[in-house]
């Protein structure tokens, strides 16, 4: 007897195992995107602090050295975030290609991933918005200068130059676990979208919760967010048909500790909505 099969159908082990590698990699976006800002942040309250400013005022989104701080300095304190996140995202990237971190453990391996990818991306993206949206650490230090346009112009060129290349190194990332191109997008595309939606409602509630509504530093917020994995489905314009696994990777749930992370880093950062004073 012949039983009609179609080839479109997906075995529901492997719809079990896509579901899971989904919200695997969401998960780690949200929990990498959210320590590479905590640790943004903390770059630019170390700086003032190295500086000589006492008792930064540090929120979720932005530092507050006080009214008495130098034009010079604050700059310095402005680049320094972006500076950091860039330098850290860059160096994460070189040991990646020497070492392949986590490589068995595809959870961890794509919160380490997506952290130092949104590093890169954190560093990049306030070149890319300075000249279209005037916001955020970069455009600040121009304005401080009293930079020319074209100072703007040029930043922002550079910053989506460079967003190819950041694509094609997150391509490059993903391959060794990859088997097939549903992999990639499952690793990639679908939790950018995902994991990209939680960012923005969490972000948007520290806003909230803040006692800074400064309609530029949302609107930097907000877009920063957006924008922090945008990469990620840039990357499937790369390597599409080279492939590094010979089968999936077994993503099972997100591990208790992932979870753990998650939930202590979204307490820290209500935490610091109300504003943790530096000693």
């Amino acid at each position: 007897m012949c039983e009609d099969f179609n080839m479109d159908q997906t075995p529901p082990n492997s719809i079990a195992s896509r579901k899971s590698i989904i919200v695997g990699s969401s998960v780690a976006l949200v929990i990498g995107a959210t320590l590479m800002i905590l640790l943004h942040e903390t770059a630019h309250a170390v700086t003032g602090m190295i500086l000589g400013y006492a008792h930064p005022v540090q929120l979720p989104f932005a530092v507050d050295h006080g009214p008495d701080i130098s034009d010079r300095d604050h700059i310095i304190a402005l680049l320094a975030g972006p500076a950091f996140s860039l330098g850290s995202g860059v160096v994460g990237v070189v040991i990646d290609r020497i070492v392949t971190p986590f490589l068995t453990r595809p959870f961890w391996r794509m919160v380490w991933l997506w952290t130092i990818f949104t590093s890169i991306q954190e560093g990049l993206g306030y070149l890319q918005i300075s000249g279209i949206l005037q916001a955020g650490d970069t455009a600040q230090a121009f304005a401080l200068l009293d930079a020319e346009p074209i100072a703007y112009i040029l930043a922002t060129t550079l910053g989506w130059i460079c967003l190819p290349l950041t694509a094609w190194l997150f391509a490059i990332a993903i391959r060794p676990m990859s088997a097939t191109l549903g992999d990639k997008r499952n690793l990639a595309v679908w939790p950018w979208m995902i994991g990209t939606g939680v960012l923005l409602v969490l972000m948007a509630t520290y806003v909230l919760l803040s006692a800074s509504f400064d309609p530029s530093v949302v609107m930097a917020v907000l877009a920063g967010a957006l924008a922090v994995g945008v990469y990620a489905p840039m990357s499937m314009m790369f390597g599409t048909q080279r492939f590094g696994a010979e089968r999936s990777p077994q993503m099972p749930l997100p591990a208790t500790g992932g979870l753990i992370l998650l939930v202590l880093l979204v307490v820290a950062n209500l935490v610091l909505t109300r504003g943790w004073f530096w000693p």
